[in-house]
């Protein structure tokens, strides 16, 4: 097995405006960022532009055994977001647009969007309904937030959404039941692909169901359930598939437990069973257990957080489906008024369940320091290395960014 967390480092910045967005990507959704300051009832309007300078490693994405590609890549990056807070009701939507522009390698200049809607409508005292949806676009698949995708220098759009209810039955009952879609498409590249057909799917979408209950015996000890549930359907160029698709059913059930250990330490695990059935011949089902665990620590000068977690997951672009293991950690401190430092880890083991395709590994890392120069104005200076290896020969990617990036932002409240 190759050791991946042997050449990878710290790296980069949060996303400075609506750091929560479900439209970050991979790499960003790292890093924990400074919390926003809570709004006053109705309309704030949030401009903002950043322009940033970096040196990438690895422009094409090659493999260690192919040609790789090094320039400076320039960032300008207008964003918006608008905001509502109302008595029962709270908007949020957030676009950002990026023009990537590289010093030497023109053709590669690119643009990518991202765009974010966050609706929460409280029906009565304890019952809100919420949506969630992220559409985003862009040049590269190291800068998706999906497990089994190919790092590849080739076009992805993403739509992600989430809808359901919430429900407090009392101070210590709470249910959180949604509907979940995703659907990816690769959009540009797709006929110029050099890995075998039958690892690289040309995108689909997937459906499905998820539940979450939970009750407090008291202040430190809470027990639940959670229960997922969805349906995917694969766009292939597997010969073996039929009219050109491939479709898989996951579930998963979990029990639950979550315990406050003292004031700054929480610890929350889960394990169950999950299940998969395809419409593959001779692989048509599997149970294997599932589980998750965490610790995160919060105080007033630093926070932490770390993650494990092992199930079946439907993949858009490796394998079809396969057993996901997914291992996180963030960091985050103030060192000063100004200043703050923030960096954050995520690993993952995709190995598949169909076919005879070896495991995929994947490593971020990113690492940055941010410096409130104004009211309005922050500087930030950030590294992130992106690595992942298909187990085998020259299947290896290894990315590294570094750069400087200035952000200029101001809320605006609508009357």
């Amino acid at each position: 097995m190759r050791k991946v967390f042997g050449t990878a480092v710290l790296a980069v910045l949060a996303v400075t405006l609506a750091p929560s967005s479900p439209l970050d990507a991979q790499g960003r959704a790292l890093a924990p960022a400074r919390p926003e300051p809570t709004s006053a009832p109705g309309w704030v309007f949030t401009p903002a532009i950043s322009a940033s300078e970096s040196w990438d490693n690895n422009v094409l994405l090659a493999t260690e055994d192919s040609g790789v590609a090094a320039d400076f890549l320039t960032s300008v990056s207008p964003r918006a977001g608008l905001g509502y807070r109302g008595r029962y009701t709270t908007l949020r939507l957030n676009y950002e647009g990026s023009y990537h522009l590289y010093q030497d390698l023109t053709s590669l200049n690119a643009f990518e969007q991202r765009l974010g809607v966050d609706l929460r409508q409280r029906v009565s005292r304890h019952v809100s309904l919420f949506a969630r949806d992220g559409l985003t676009r862009t040049p590269t698949t190291d800068d998706v937030d999906l497990p089994g995708i190919r790092f590849r220098r080739q076009g992805v759009i993403l739509d992600d959404l989430r809808a359901g209810v919430e429900a407090q039955f009392s101070p210590r009952t709470s249910l959180n039941a949604a509907y979940t879609f995703q659907w990816l498409d690769f959009a540009a590249g797709s006929n110029d692909l050099t890995v075998p057909s039958d690892e690289f799917h040309q995108g689909g979408h997937s459906h499905g169901v998820s539940a979450s209950f939970q009750h407090r015996l008291q202040k430190t000890i809470g027990l639940g359930a959670e229960f997922d549930m969805r349906h995917a359907t694969l766009e292939t160029r597997d010969v073996r598939a039929i009219d050109g698709t491939r479709q898989f059913d996951v579930q998963s059930a979990l029990g639950t437990v979550d315990l406050r250990l003292n004031e700054h330490y929480n610890l929350s695990g889960g394990a169950g069973l999950a299940w998969l059935s395809t419409t593959e011949t001779g692989e048509n089902r599997r149970t294997a257990p599932a589980f998750r665990i965490a610790l995160d620590r919060a105080g007033q000068h630093w926070a932490w957080s770390v993650a494990y977690r092992r199930s079946f997951l439907p993949s858009f672009g490796f394998g079809g489906t396969f057993q996901n293991e997914e291992l996180m950690g963030n960091v985050f401190a103030p060192l000063s008024r100004r200043l703050d430092w923030s960096a954050g880890l995520a690993f993952r083991r995709n190995e598949p369940l169909t076919g005879d395709l070896p495991p995929l590994q994947s490593l971020w890392t990113r690492s940055s320091v941010s410096y409130l120069a104004t009211r309005w104005m922050r500087i930030e200076g950030y590294y992130s290395q992106a690595i992942q290896s298909s187990q085998v020969a020259g299947g290896r990617v290894d990315r590294t960014r570094a750069g400087v990036q200035v952000v200029t932002s101001t809320r605006m409240r609508i009357r």
